[in-house]
């Protein structure tokens, strides 16, 4: 994104190279070794932008130990809304040139957990790529929260999770399906072939489920904590393929996600349904303030479809 414009007012002469650097010092942790690799630039010029913009608004924007840069004023916390709308707006319209003169040629970074990456979105990625064969895709997984603010900052054009996108005022979401867990035993286990099991026989086994923050475990911490049940979790993951692992060796019952269950991969687990934990929604979202690419969209709507009955 080449940027060399000079905005005038009145007092101020601000360059909208100086604004893209304090955006990318900040979503690059206040590193800005990184920031420059990342611009492809020299840090020294970063310095010179930041020193340029501070010089026009005759404050700091960035609070300083020594050398380093290790967060934003008031000011700068003021600003960053405003950065951060500024480049929306910017690629919106780089958007909307591309999608006009290549509108089958790009890139679409899809920011989502390992949960969907891996049991939810593998169909939808295949008719994608068959239908957009040019489009470079990238899968990029973290947690719920980091996805959010991934899409905020433009680091990622779509976002899929199922905490935390909700919750933010900067998003536009759309529900992509619904989900609850399951219980997984060994098929041998004195628990299999039940339809139901209450919660107080749950806490009475071993339990290995997911890491805290993931796949709904503070749902299923909480319904314990309000049956006042201390649940033994003997190992926490972040993905179901090693709870599955870990239940199969017998070291405990699992908990998981009902789309993360694969009897065809682990023929020696049964799953049991579950409803103790609640209903999740598993959320698609973007910016709120910015278009993405047609072929973004298009992404979109084929997860809208899979669990079209």
């Amino acid at each position: 994104m080449a940027i060399d414009v000079v905005v005038n007012q009145r007092h101020l002469q601000i360059q909208l190279k100086q604004l893209e650097t304090v955006w990318h010092t900040v979503i690059n942790g206040y590193n800005l070794s990184q920031a420059a690799t990342v611009l492809h630039t020299s840090q020294s010029s970063l310095s010179k932008h930041i020193a340029a913009l501070e010089n026009q608004l005759k404050t700091e924007v960035f609070i300083r130990q020594g050398k380093r840069l290790t967060g934003l004023t008031t000011m700068g916390t003021a600003l960053m809304p405003h950065i951060e709308s500024i480049f929306a707006e910017i690629r919106t319209i780089e958007n909307l040139s591309l999608d006009f003169n290549n509108p089958n040629i790009g890139t679409l970074t899809i920011a989502t957990t390992h949960t969907q990456a891996r049991y939810v979105l593998p169909k939808v990625v295949k008719k994608f790529k068959d239908r957009f064969p040019k489009v470079n895709l990238i899968l990029q997984q973290a947690d719920p929260e980091t996805i959010a603010q991934m899409v905020i900052r433009g680091q990622a054009d779509i976002g899929i999770a199922t905490e935390s996108l909700l919750h933010n005022n900067y998003l536009r979401c759309y529900r992509y399906y619904d989900w609850t867990h399951r219980v997984i035993v060994p098929s041998d286990h004195e628990l299999a072939g039940l339809e139901s099991i209450d919660l107080p026989t749950l806490a009475s086994y071993p339990i290995v489920t997911y890491h805290g923050g993931f796949t709904g475990r503070g749902a299923i911490d909480k319904t314990f904590e309000a049956a006042g049940l201390e649940p033994d979790i003997v190992l926490a993951a972040l993905d179901a393929d090693v709870i599955s692992t870990y239940v199969g060796l017998g070291l405990g019952i699992g908990i998981i996600a009902e789309m993360a269950f694969e009897p065809s991969h682990y023929q020696n687990l049964t799953a049991i349904p579950v409803d103790h934990f609640g209903r999740f929604t598993s959320w698609m979202a973007v910016r709120d303030d910015a278009e993405i690419r047609q072929y973004g969209r298009a992404f979109m709507e084929l997860c809208q479809k899979q669990f079209d009955n």
